[in-house]
Order: structure tokens, then sequence, then C-alpha cells
């Protein structure tokens, strides 16, 4: 299955995290920590961990599974000191032992009912990866990795370590890391309004209040892109660092909520995924042509939530019809035909409406709907 990855524009430009800083998004912007049966807030915890960012870099520089890895860091790797045959045997040998011992290399012949929404595996961190998110130290995670490993798997992945890490770590701590943009994603999450978002959302798809959320920033090598991705309860946030100036990369909070949409998406029983994906397809049939599905209703959904609605009940402004809400051209034009029906001024839909389901649809009518998109 090709796995979704948000890809997003910058903005503006670039940080180092002081202590991490909780947000509780409550009724009120100084409210008292909930107890635990209350239903109204969802807790973030924005921050960096030097482990998370290591292993990010560590992991996608082999690009072991396209679409959730990415290529951007070995092409950095490769423009910046190079990589010899050694360099790329070690990267082969990583790119197997990921395929061989993570379940997500094992999904690649899922039905297509089972590829509009986000998978279930969307809300788990596979195991290896598990030890270095939020983790502050690599060193340690790295040990307790390994330690689950079969004897030559150690070998290998120790190997792998030595090599790159010293590479990995100069990259990672080129300047201040992120404490400018953490700081205007904390203010922009205190808001009341992004609480009162995050119940609507958790309405929508009907789900449990989720539990406490670790956005964490890691380090993104290109200019005029970023990106955003659900790694079980952490979201990755990847960033170009500070800029001189102090100036945040990314408005990042639309961008948060529209990953807790898709991780909220996850959540749902699987039977009403398929019942809602088999819907969804009848009106859109060609939606099983397309190399992912998701953009064609899980990811319209996410931009509807995370930067339509958000930018009218959390910023009081309206996101142009005119201008490009989100970077792939499928899940843009389905979005924008679902706000068109259900305008963030009026009332919030309802996923089992066969109307919404409609709207989305409509895009798929328009000529360009295109059967490479990511």
């Amino acid at each position: 299955m090709r796995r979704w990855s948000d890809c997003w524009p910058t903005k503006l430009r670039n940080m180092r995290a002081v202590a991490p800083i909780w947000i509780l998004l409550c009724a009120t912007a100084h409210a008292a920590p909930p107890t635990p049966s209350s239903t109204s807030s969802t807790h973030v915890q924005v921050g960096y961990s030097e482990a998370t960012d290591l292993f990010n870099l560590l992991d996608n520089l082999s690009d072991w599974l396209p679409g959730f890895t990415v290529p951007v860091y070995r092409s950095y790797m490769e423009a910046h000191g190079g990589l010899d045959q050694a360099d790329l045997a070690a990267l082969a040998a990583y790119a197997d032992f990921r395929r061989r011992t993570s379940g997500l290399a094992k999904d690649n012949d899922l039905e297509v009912v089972d590829r509009v929404f986000a998978p279930d595996v969307t809300r788990e961190a596979d195991p290896f990866s598990r030890h270095f998110l939020g983790s502050e130290n690599f060193e340690v995670s790295a040990n307790a990795a390994i330690a689950e490993q079969s004897a030559d798997d150690q070998r290998l992945l120790r190997a792998y370590f030595a090599r790159f890490v010293p590479r990995a770590s100069r990259l990672i701590a080129v300047a201040p890391r992120f404490e400018q943009q953490m700081r205007v994603l904390s203010e922009e999450l205190s808001n009341p309004a992004v609480s009162r978002l995050a119940s609507q959302m958790r309405d929508f798809f009907a789900v449990p209040e989720p539990p406490v959320f670790e956005a964490r920033f890691v380090w993104w090598p290109e200019m005029d892109t970023t990106q955003a991705k659900v790694r079980g309860r952490t979201m990755l946030l990847y960033s170009q660092h500070d800029a001189p100036s102090g100036t945040a990369s990314m408005d990042w909070a639309p961008i948060l909520l529209h990953e807790l949409s898709h991780y909220l998406s996850a959540g749902q029983p699987s039977a009403r995924k398929r019942m809602l994906a088999a819907n969804f397809l009848r009106l859109c049939p060609s939606a099983a042509t397309l190399r992912n599905p998701l953009n064609t209703l899980e990811e319209p959904l996410a931009i509807y939530w995370g930067q339509y609605r958000f930018e009218h009940a959390v910023r009081g402004r309206a996101l142009p019809m005119a201008s490009q809400w989100y970077i792939q051209a499928d899940a843009d034009r389905a979005a924008k035909a679902i706000a068109a029906s259900y305008p963030a001024s009026g009332a919030v839909p309802l996923l089992d409406d066969s109307a919404l389901l409609a709207a989305a649809a409509s895009a798929c009518k328009q000529i360009g709907m295109e059967t490479k998109a990511d």
C-alpha cells in the first residue's frame, strides 16, 4: 500500500528545544488539567528529542520503504560529503533489515476498501522505531532496540549506527534548533478554539479521546518543502531550524490538526471504515485506479478539518477557494468540494452523511484525476 505522507510548501523559514512544553487544549486557555474521565481535552507535548531526530535521519537514509520513508536525506548526504561503496552496502543491509522485520512492509496487498481511510497501523509506531520516539538518549534507545534483534542483526545494526551516527549528529546540530517554532506552536495550541475544533473532529470520526501526543521537531534538509507524519502517538514535524532572525519556518498549528485528523480517522472501527469506503467507491470508482486512494477521501477530510475549518474556527478567516490548500491536486479539489457543500460557517457535517461522500466524490468527475497521484 502506498502510504500517505503529508508534504507542505514552506511558508516562512527556521530551532533547539528548551524543556518540553505541555499544551492542554481545553475549554479555557488556563483551565486546570481534567480528571481522567473528562472527554473535553487533548494533550500535546511539544518538544525536541535528539534521539528522535537522529533516528529519523538514520531510518530515512536508506529509503527502505518509499512513501513511508523519503529519499531527501540520502540525497543531501550524497551532495555533502558523499557516500562510498561501503556506505551504500551498509544502507542496503539496513533497508533489508527494516523490510524483513517491520510489519509496515507486509501490507502492500490490501484491498482498495482498506486504502480509502487511514489504516489501523497509523495509530501504532512499529516496534523498532518505538524505542526512539520521544526518548532523550539515542544510545540507550539504540541499545534497547538492538537487544531485541537476532545476533546477526545486532551486528548489522551496531555497524550501521557506528558508521552513520557521527555524520548524522553533525547534520542535526548545525544551528540552535526549534525554540521559536515551539513557542509559536504552543501559543496557538493554547487557544480554546483549537480545543473545540479537536472535540468536533473526535465527534465527526466517532472515536474516543486520544491519549497524550508528542509533537517532535526533526531536521529536514529541504528549504522549499516540509512534511509532517504520524508515528503512533508521535507527530513528526519536519523542519528547517529557526532562521537567524528567529522566524518560524512553518505555520504548524493547522498541520498538527491535519495530522490529528489522520490519527482519529485511523481509530474508527475497521468495519465502519470498510462500509464507508465501499459506499464512497460506488460514487467514485476511479479512486480504485489511483496509486494512493487516500487522496480521494482520507486526505481531503484532513484538509477540510486541519486547514479549512481551522482557519475559520481559530483565526476567523476563510481560505480562498482559488488558493492551493494542499500540494496534491486530487486531494485539494476534493477538500474544496466538501467545503463548498459544508461551509465552515455552518453546522459540522456527519461522516455517515451520504451527501458528504457525494461531495467528495464529485471531484472524481473532474478531468485530471491522476492515476499516478501520490
